[in-house]
This record gives structure tokens, C-alpha cells and sequence, in this order.
């Protein structure tokens, strides 16, 4: 083990062990305080990363379940939106092996794709039609970022030489546009299922698929309209004509040839799946639930050969995903059974005093909270699977309107992963490019959050309230 991994994992060790070895504080039992040390221990390793997500984490719950009953940690793996993650991370797949991604991407750029503006609408609409399906943005991202950043380098430019040409644009907008359609959708990414569940389990609230898509399609619908002008304005690429791109894009559909048969049976199983999303909790003769449709939607990609157990298996994302999550929302589950979340919302009531405010001003703070604490998080996953159970405990100390809570927290646990580029997936695979500077990073991603609360507050607050959501 090297000096740098050493020095990581201490703490990791450390910090839990200094919370074991002290007594229980009042109020709390000595099992439910040993608990808050695993927890704690999980969290800093996700955060801290002396290893990857999947390693910590099994070597945490490996180690400490020598000391604690295995089923707080095991249990996690159980959870059906534990599958339902992994399963929609999976089928990703699917497009990125048949091409269809591919297909989707340059059919549209043939038709569309003139200037520069049009060529970032083309980018939103490719990533619009495939975010539904994949549960995975990240994964999202790297199916169709690589066509756009092959006609950049097209037209000559690339990280290296006219990155502000076109190519930094393009970047840019791809980490603003993967993060707006991520939260359009309840399946959009991997995080909104983490938030529905606990919203579900500690705030009585069903953020059904259904529920989700009426919430967002206005507000989170706007804002991604609105994305690829303002980054155009606040980060103009230096080529606003692109002239005919055609002839690359028709050179990019030779090559992937006539559309084939597994390509037209996903399209079917694709427009299928969202269907059965959307409507399938109304249907009365078959247990059609979200997580069920998932697994539907994976198993006929199998059973129709478009996938195979290899491909299931060299999905790392997801797997990594299920592994770390599945352990800690065990944790996190147990905690909040065991009353944890209450009591140190209750430590914290008495220093905020949310209780004595306007139920909308404190909708306000617990929303500029979780925004303000969205630095010291690499993974959008353990921040919402980590924070948000202490967000939702406060929230039911106040006046607060829990729907309003609910649905503002799901949505902006997307956009506030723009305000650094390692907010998410998505933002360290575009900046990994070498396009785009930190300080741009940031700036303009701070300047789209500032859209979004702009939108949602005056927009999407009375649009809920119109639509009978509170």
C-alpha cells in the first residue's frame, strides 16, 4: 500500500473507531450509535476514495460485521431500488451495442445540424431521447459526447488546438444538458431512484414515475430548453456556422449500415419500457411497478439476444453502483428505523430554528443547504444517499410543505452536481477531455444552478400548486 492510499485511509479508520470507542449520546442506544460509526466510515470512504466505491466499501462492511449484526449491512442488497438501479444501468448497454445511440445521433445531425446553436439543440435532443431508458447519465454521456466531439474535431478543433472553436462549447453543454434530462425523468439516473426511495421511506411521499414526469415537465423541462442559448451566451463557441456537415454524418451512418433487427426490437422494447413507466402502476391485472418494468425491459434484451450475460457482466458502473449503494442504504435504513435521523434533526432544530419560520423560507434553506455542502461531494449518489436522510428529517420538524421539500430536493440533486465538475459522472468524463478549464467549469455551471432556482421558484412552485401537487 502506497504512502497516498495510507494516508487516505486513515481517517476512513480512524474517525469511525474514535465514534465506537465513545459512549452512546443521550438519547441514542449503544447498537444505533455503532451503527452511526459504520455509516460514517462508508461516507468517508466514498468521499475520501482510498479506493474505489466498490472496494472500500466491501472491505468496510467486511471488517466492521465482525462487530455488528450483518444484516444492518446486508440488507441493503434486498431493496428493490438497489435492482431497479442496476437493471436500468444495464440495459445502456443495449444502445451503445447496437449503435442505435449512434443512429439516433446522426439521423438528426443530417437533418439539423447547421450552426452551432442547432448543433447544441441537436446534442440536447439525442440525450433527451435516450435518457428515459438509461438509468445511467453518465453512461448516457458516453454514448453520444463522442459524435459531437468528432465534429469538433472535425472542423479542427480540439483540447489541444481552437479548444473555444467549438469543442469547449460542446463540453460544456453536454455536462449542463446530461444533468437537465438526468432529473427529467425519474429513470434518468441512478441518484432519483436513491432519492424517491427515501422519500418514500422517511417522508410518506410516492415520487412515482408518473408523479416525477408531471413535476418536472415544466420546470426541468424549461431549463433544459433554455440550456444550450445560456451556454451559448455565457460561453459562445468562436464557429456559429458549421457549414455542411453532412457528408460526416452520412459517412458515420455507412458505416453503421442498414438499421438492423436487434436495433428495431430495442426501439420497440425502448417505447415499451417508458410506456410501462408511465402508466404501468394503473394497470390492475399485472404487478407492473417501476422496478418490475426495468427488470421486464433487461430480461427481453436477453431473451432476444441483443444482450448476453458478457455484456451484463462488463457493465462496471452499474455493478460498482449496486455494490456500494446496496450496503449503504442498509445502513442508512436501519438508522432511520432506529430513530437516528429524528434525533439529530432535533440537535440541529434547536441551532436552525426552522420551526419558527414560514414553511417556504425554510423550503429555501433546507434547498440552499444541500447546494452549499455539494463541494465536499465527488459521488451525486452517496451525497443524496448520505445527506438527504438529515434534510428530511428537518424537514419534518417545520412548517415546510413535505411535497415541495420532496420534489425541490429530488430535482436540484441533479443540478447541483453542476457547481463543480466532479458533481457527477458525467462532469469528470467531460472534463477529463481537457477542454474546458476548472474556473469555466464552475462559473458557468454555477450560472445554470442560478437558472434553475430561478425557474423552479418562480415557475415550477405555482405550476405544482396548480397541477394539485401540494
Amino acid at each position: 500500500m502506497d504512502k497516498k492510499t495510507l494516508l487516505k485511509l486513515l481517517p476512513v479508520i480512524l474517525i469511525p473507531l474514535a465514534l465506537w470507542m465513545v459512549p452512546a449520546p443521550a438519547g441514542l442506544k449503544a447498537e444505533t450509535w455503532h451503527t452511526v460509526a459504520l455509516y460514517v466510515a462508508l461516507l468517508l470512504g466514498l468521499v475520501v476514495r482510498p479506493f474505489s466505491e466498490p472496494i472500500i466499501t466491501l472491505i468496510t462492511i467486511g471488517l466492521i460485521s465482525m462487530f455488528i449484526n450483518p444484516k444492518i449491512v446486508y440488507s441493503g442488497y434486498a431493496a428493490d431500488m438497489a435492482w431497479f438501479m442496476l437493471a436500468v444501468m444495464i440495459v445502456c448497454a443495449a444502445f451503445v451495442k447496437t449503435g442505435l445511440g449512434k443512429r439516433i445521433a446522426y439521423n438528426l445531425l443530417t437533418r439539423f445540424g447547421k450552426t452551432s446553436l442547432g448543433l447544441g439543440y441537436m446534442l440536447m435532443i439525442v440525450d433527451l431521447i435516450l435518457s428515459p431508458a438509461t438509468g445511467s447519465n453518465s453512461s448516457r454521456t458516453s454514448i453520444d459526447y463522442p459524435i459531437f466531439r468528432n465534429i469538433a474535431e472535425g472542423v479542427d478543433s480540439t483540447p489541444e488546438k481552437d479548444p473555444r472553436k467549438l469543442g469547449a462549447y460542446l463540453t460544456m453543454l453536454t455536462y449542463v444538458v446530461s444533468m437537465s434530462t438526468a432529473v427529467l425523468f425519474l429513470t434518468g439516473m441512478a441518484t432519483n431512484a436513491i432519492t424517491a426511495s427515501l422519500a418514500q421511506k422517511m417522508l410518506k411521499v410516492n415520487l412515482d414515475w408518473m408523479t416525477w414526469f408531471k413535476a418536472g415537465i415544466v420546470p426541468a423541462g424549461l431549463v433544459l430548453l433554455l440550456g444550450p442559448i445560456v451556454v451559448y451566451m455565457v460561453y459562445k463557441p468562436e464557429l456559429k456556422n458549421l457549414g455542411d456537415i453532412k457528408p460526416m454524418m452520412k459517412k458515420g451512418l455507412e458505416e453503421l449500415g442498414p438499421m438492423k433487427n436487434n436495433e428495431k426490437i430495442l426501439t420497440v422494447l425502448f417505447i415499451l419500457a417508458v410506456l410501462g413507466w408511465m402508466f404501468g402502476p394503473k394497470v390492475k391485472f399485472a404487478n407492473l411497478s417501476m422496478q418490475v418494468v426495468a427488470f421486464v425491459f433487461l430480461s427481453l434484451t436477453l431473451l432476444f439476444k441483443i444482450l448476453d450475460w458478457n455484456d451484463v457482466m462488463a457493465q462496471k458502473g452499474a455493478w460498482n453502483t449496486f455494490v456500494w449503494y446496496g450496503a449503504f442504504y442498509g445502513v442508512a435504513n436501519t438508522l432511520a428505523s432506529q430513530g437516528f435521523y429524528n434525533w439529530l434533526a432535533g440537535i440541529l432544530k434547536g441551532y436552525l430554528k426552522l420551526s419558527q419560520l414560514n414553511g417556504m423560507a425554510a423550503v429555501f434553506i433546507l434547498l440552499i443547504i444541500s447546494l452549499a455542502v455539494r463541494y465536499f461531494f465527488v459521488s451525486n449518489s452517496a451525497f443524496v444517499a448520505s445527506f438527504y436522510p438529515v434534510l428530511f428529517a428537518l424537514a419534518l420538524t417545520t412548517k415546510a410543505p413535505i411535497m415541495v421539500v420532496a420534489l425541490l430536493l429530488a430535482f436540484f440533486a441533479g443540478y447541483g452536481s453542476l457547481l463543480t465538475h466532479y458533481g457527477n459522472g458525467a462532469g469528470i468524463y467531460t472534463f477529463a477531455t481537457g477542454y474546458c478549464t476548472q474556473k469555466d467549469f464552475w462559473r458557468v455551471g454555477t450560472i445554470m444552478v442560478g437558472v434553475a432556482l430561478v425557474i423552479f421558484i418562480c415557475i415550477g412552485l405555482p405550476y405544482w400548486k396548480i397541477i394539485g401537487l401540494w
